[in-house]
């Protein structure tokens, strides 16, 4: 959505703003916004439904961003690639990072009675949240499809009317 931003944003500039004008630009603009905004709580959504902490889903959120400009601008694999792996690495982060803070806090008073699954059920939580930001991610790249469809007919219709 931003590459369809920014080739309609200097089209116009190359040609003087005569055939797409502002009110294009400003729309497209806008699209490319909501479809921002629609991979972020579309991802997080996932996350939270399938069983996210509050920890996971800001490590998600964090992790898309840090993955979306990592991957893009240092590693080469693309932004797309780079949010994807950045939201999971993030959720996983935050769920490991609230685990390690109650297991901290928990040291510190004695345990009456043990877990029966020695931690696994939480790592099994974890492994689903990060499922639901895969989920998650399928829906936003439908609505991100229907938005960039969107852009190019405006543009298109721009060009000949």
């Amino acid at each position: 959505m931003p590459l369809i931003f920014a080739s309609a944003l200097v089209y116009a500039y190359v040609t003087g703003f005569e055939v797409v004008g502002a009110l294009v630009l400003v729309l497209l603009g806008l699209f490319a916004l909501l479809a921002f905004v629609a991979d972020l709580v579309f991802t997080t959504y996932g996350a939270r439904r399938f069983g996210a902490s509050s920890w996971g889903t800001a490590g998600g959120a964090i992790g898309g961003l840090v993955g979306t400009l990592a991957g893009a601008l240092f590693f080469g694999v693309g932004a797309l690639f780079g949010l994807l792996a950045g939201t999971i690495g993030g959720v996983f982060a935050g769920e490991y990072l609230l685990r390690r803070r109650r297991r901290s806090s928990s040291t510190g008073e004695r345990r009456r009675v043990r877990s029966v699954r020695g931690g696994r059920g939480s790592w099994r939580r974890t492994s689903r949240a990060a499922g639901g930001v895969l989920v998650g991610y399928l829906f936003s790249a439908v609505a991100q499809g229907v938005l960039g469809l969107l852009s190019v007919i405006v543009f298109v219709v721009a060009l000949f009317y």
